[in-house]
Formats: C-alpha cells, sequence, structure tokens
C-alpha cells in the first residue's frame, strides 16, 4: 500500500514538475496587422502599422481603413489595434487607458468603439463616422481646428505615415 502511495506520488509529482516546466511564455507576433480583417469594400485608403517592444514585452499592429467621397474628403474610418503581452497588468493598463480615451469621444457622436481583453491581447475596435460626427464641439473642446481641419485621403494618409504606419490607396 505504501509503495503504491510512494509510487502516486512520484508520478503526480513529475506531471506536475514537467507541466511547469514546459510552460513557456508565447512568442509576440510582430506581424499584428496582418491577422486584422476589415471590410475594405469602397475604401480610399488602408494604412498598417506594426511596432515591435519585444524589449518591453509588447507588439502593437493596427489597421486603417478611410472610407472618402468622390472629391476625397474622408467621411468614415474604421480601424482595429491589437495589443499583444505575456505580460496580463500590462494588458489591463492598455485596456483601461484605451477603454477611458474611447468614452470620452464618445459625446462627439458617430463614434464607437469597442476594447476586449482575449488571450494574451487587448483589441479595440473604433469607428468614426464624420457624417454623425461633431466636429464644432470637438474643434471648441479640444481648441486645435489644425489637426482635423483637413480630413482629405492625402491629409490622413500623411498623418498615418508620419506615425509609421504604411499606406496603399485604392
Amino acid at each position: 500500500m505504501r509503495k503504491k502511495i510512494i509510487s502516486t506520488i512520484t508520478i503526480v509529482s513529475c506531471i506536475l514538475l514537467t507541466g511547469c516546466s514546459e510552460v513557456k511564455e508565447k512568442e509576440l507576433n510582430k506581424n499584428l496587422a496582418e491577422s486584422i480583417d476589415i471590410d475594405e469594400t469602397d475604401a480610399k485608403l488602408v494604412c498598417t502599422t506594426n511596432y515591435d517592444y519585444t524589449e518591453l514585452n509588447y507588439t502593437l499592429g493596427s489597421k486603417y481603413v478611410v472610407f472618402a467621397d468622390d472629391k476625397g474628403n474622408v467621411t468614415k474610418i474604421v480601424s482595429e489595434e491589437i495589443i499583444e503581452s505575456n505580460d496580463e497588468k500590462k494588458l489591463e493598463e492598455f485596456e483601461s487607458y484605451l477603454n477611458k480615451n474611447h468614452d470620452v469621444a464618445v459625446q462627439y457622436k458617430g463614434y464607437t468603439y469597442d476594447v476586449k481583453k482575449e488571450d494574451n491581447k487587448v483589441i479595440s475596435d473604433v469607428t468614426i463616422d464624420y457624417s454623425e460626427f461633431d466636429m464644432d464641439k470637438f474643434i471648441k473642446d479640444n481648441g486645435n481646428e489644425d489637426l482635423i481641419k483637413d480630413l482629405s485621403i492625402d491629409s490622413i494618409e500623411k498623418k498615418y505615415v508620419s506615425l509609421g504606419a504604411t499606406c496603399n490607396k485604392k
């Protein structure tokens, strides 16, 4: 009987120790933008970014799909950003930060967002519909008209490229 108990304890210990020693951090994806699927039908511009901050234990990828009228004036932007990390606390901080920042923008109408944490990722989906967006209130509250005065495809592309995005006009 004692031999069975010792054998059982030994087997359980081996399983636990082996299981624990095999737990490894997931390798972070450095090309997250490629995993983002946003409908690009009728889009005029698509921009993507991939940032490698593995030394800080996270990576970030984003995709911005920009729609415009026939004159090149931006009418809507649909975006998704993914932050991947093996650090649960860091993910919680990103999730909280994104929720707070997006929540402030909802007051301008035409701005919708969804932030969710899944596995080792925080995913932020945002849509800005400029036909509904209260631009006057936004300018009044934020005081910098130059940032959003020109909402043309060309100006949006320049802004995204200046932030490190790769853009393709359609």
